[in-house]
């Protein structure tokens, strides 16, 4: 298709973010937007020149749409993307798909009957430091893929969505940050089937961050707010997770370290170690100033989606629907794990 023509649902901070990368692509009409703030979704309508507004999302989708992005909290993620998938639509839908993996087989299976492509928003698998890593082990030097530690640490709560809210989000401080690594490490490791998780997970809110809140969200605040994790992965792979919304340090500190049989990447700062020929341990690329813009990497994201619909070739770097189905059964188990207190079983939905 030569002109894709785009919907958005939801103008918060993820979908202006949306909108505006797709403004930039050449070929991309936005034809609707779609949100229930009259103000949000006027301002967003103006600043990009969308005239076609729906206060009900469904409305937008009676549109003719190529493309819907929807940028809403989870709790709507699955009537939106079915509803959209029936009018022939394809779906970026923003992590996580669903807030749970009863859900997202739903939608993946409404996807395959569609014959329509159903991509998750894991946007950091685009971002420059993540492809340093990936040319890393590509070449070798990283040798065979051991385990790997992630981390996204936030010093406040996402007060902007209502993240709090565990009906909405499906979770706190991993459904709605920490599986972006979830999904990033086992992407790199090459997709391996998730076998066991554990987790143990707090809520440390209000006695931190209570001074940040918006009014009523105390209230209405129950999901947790650090987690610590570990899942086993057919073929001897493991990962181990930390999340949180309290952390102490300013601002957002995320990243991982990849273990391998030669060599070491950590991705934030950029750096890559192995041994020298002679077995001592060295740096092995200078690296450093590998970009871990997560804007960039949203818009690198947009452009591949709109290549996909165009070559009907589809990016490696995509999380289809069925990637995103995993990752949701491995984030169901570590909270089976944590409410259990000891290890449990993933379990991934038959398609």
């Amino acid at each position: 298709m030569s002109t894709v023509r785009a919907g958005v649902i939801g103008c918060g901070l993820q979908g202006q973010a949306h909108l505006e990368a797709l403004a930039a692509i050449d070929g991309v009409e936005l034809v609707a937007i779609a949100d229930l703030d009259d103000a949000r979704l006027s301002a967003a309508g103006q600043r990009f020149g969308v005239g076609r507004r729906h206060a009900d999302a469904l409305a937008l989708l009676d549109e003719p749409l190529d493309l819907v992005s929807v940028c809403t909290m989870p709790d709507t993620h699955r009537e939106l993307v079915m509803r959209a998938l029936s009018t022939g639509a394809h779906v970026l839908c923003e992590k996580p798909l669903a807030r749970d993996a009863a859900e997202a087989a739903e939608m993946v299976r409404a996807a395959v009957r569609a014959e329509r492509l159903l991509i998750a928003g894991f946007n950091m698998r685009f971002m420059d430091a993540v492809a340093s890593v990936r040319d890393f082990m590509a070449d070798g030097l990283l040798g065979e893929l051991v385990c790997a530690r992630g981390f996204m640490l936030a010093d406040d709560v996402p007060w902007w969505g209502r993240h709090y809210v565990r009906a909405a989000s499906g979770g706190g401080a991993l459904a709605s940050s920490a599986v972006h690594m979830v999904d990033l490490l086992r992407w790199l490791a090459g997709s391996p089937r998730p076998l066991t998780a554990t987790a143990s997970m707090a809520r440390v809110f209000p006695r931190k961050r209570a001074c940040g809140a918006p009014p009523g969200a105390a209230e209405r605040y129950d999901v947790e707010d650090l987690v610590f994790g570990h899942v086993r992965f057919e073929g001897g792979f493991w990962l181990t997770l930390e999340g949180t919304w309290t952390n102490d340090r300013a601002g957002w500190n995320y990243s991982f370290d990849a273990y391998g049989t030669r060599g070491q990447a950590h991705l934030q700062p950029l750096e890559l170690y192995g041994e020298r020929d002679d077995g001592a341990p060295a740096r092995l690329r200078a690296d450093a100033a590998a970009a871990m813009d997560f804007d960039a990497a949203l818009r690198a994201e947009l452009r591949a989606v709109i290549a996909a619909l165009r070559t009907g070739r589809v990016d490696e770097r995509l999380a289809t629907g069925e990637q995103a189905l995993v990752v949701q059964a491995i984030v169901d188990a570590l909270y089976r794990s944590a409410d259990a207190g000891r290890e449990v079983a993933v379990e991934v939905p038959a398609l």
